[in-house]
């Protein structure tokens, strides 16, 4: 009886070329990138790749390199597919939609070849799987999942399962390449709507614990806000409140904000007589010329002046006579009339 053919993957060291082709070659090779480097100089890189079915699974490793697809690149060529990529070690920073992430060994990155993105490596060991768009969308359906990093729950046993597949395929046969795709895409489409299925439920608690900052703040702002006391009164961790702020300096810079527009309503009040030193103490200003310089900031003028401003008499209930600076003031009035 015959032996069967095996698996045999394609082959690339920058070793065996000379050092003024070695990045350039690779760059050739990532037909799907526009490709840049941050130094110059001799290229270390080294990769297997295994056909797979419809899949394309590559294990390699490189020195620091950037890989971007543009708007332009986009519109250059018609590429079609998503990469499902592990690193398993160096680092990767992530920029899609507008935002930036880093991404440390251990980490699953998504990225739709439809959709622009940007890359930047620095001594990257990763294992990259290429899936044709029907065959993603089969398992995961028509989710966006462009730039989803997910690094926990089952992240880390497809990581293990892959690594395990990359030593072993060289000793599979070919006739088992259908189970071994149907292997590779369900745990992928289990691991991706797994982590779909966790960044959704964070997002529901952050978005939960974001209303009750609001609404803590908005009780509270006349007492003293501070990090501290809103982690003890929301009963969360820093980290947790920094996830939904950003640092101390966004959740102070909340409070502030919010205690801007409450005196901001007061002073534009008529009927709100109190002096501007008691409004700011009762909105949680204690530093007097602080608080100026805040609502100057905010405003363009001081308080004094804006509460002068809002006490001249105003008839504006002609649109026509109306100046830019009614027509906010009309626009509510219009509005409290239709209820």
């Amino acid at each position: 009886m015959s032996a069967q053919p095996k698996f045999t993957p394609l082959r690339f060291d920058s070793e065996n070329l000379d050092e003024s082709e070695q990045f350039a070659d690779f760059a050739a090779a990532m037909a799907n990138f526009d490709m840049s480097r941050p130094g110059v100089g001799a290229f270390d890189a080294r990769a297997l790749v295994w056909r797979i079915g419809s899949l394309v699974v590559t294990q390699f490793n490189s020195d620091s390199a950037d890989y971007d697809r543009s708007s332009e690149r986009l519109a250059r060529d018609h590429v079609d597919h998503f990469y499902v990529n592990l690193h398993m070690g160096g680092r990767v920073w992530v920029t899609s939609e507008g935002r930036r992430r880093m991404c440390g060994p251990g980490s699953l990155v998504v990225v739709d070849m439809r959709q622009p993105c940007r890359l930047e490596t620095k001594s990257l060991r990763a294992v990259s799987i290429a899936i044709p768009r029907h065959r993603f969308i089969e398992r995961i359906g028509e989710l966006d999942v462009h730039g989803l990093v997910a690094h926990e729950r089952l992240a880390p046993l497809l990581h293990a399962s892959l690594r395990t597949l990359c030593a072993t395929l060289p000793r599979l046969d070919l006739s088992q390449q259908d189970a071994i795709e149907r292997m590779i895409m369900d745990l992928v489409a289990d691991t991706l709507l797994d982590s779909l299925r966790a960044a959704a439920a964070q997002k529901a608690r952050e978005e939960a614990l974001a209303s009750r900052l609001r609404d803590h703040i908005e009780r509270n702002l006349g007492n003293d806000l501070n990090v501290a006391t809103i982690c003890a009164a929301l009963g969360v961790s820093r980290s947790a409140l920094y996830r939904i702020c950003g640092d101390s300096g966004g959740v102070l810079r909340q409070v502030q904000a919010r205690r801007l527009q409450r005196i901001h309503r007061l002073l534009r009040n008529p009927d709100e007589t109190r002096a501007i030193s008691e409004l700011a103490r009762m909105t949680g200003f204690i530093d007097k010329s602080h608080f100026t310089r805040a609502f100057k900031k905010a405003y363009g003028l001081s308080p004094g002046a804006f509460r002068d401003h809002w006490a001249k008499p105003r008839t504006i209930a002609d649109p026509a006579t109306a100046s830019k600076d009614d027509a906010p003031h009309l626009f509510r009035t219009w509005l409290r009339a239709l209820n």
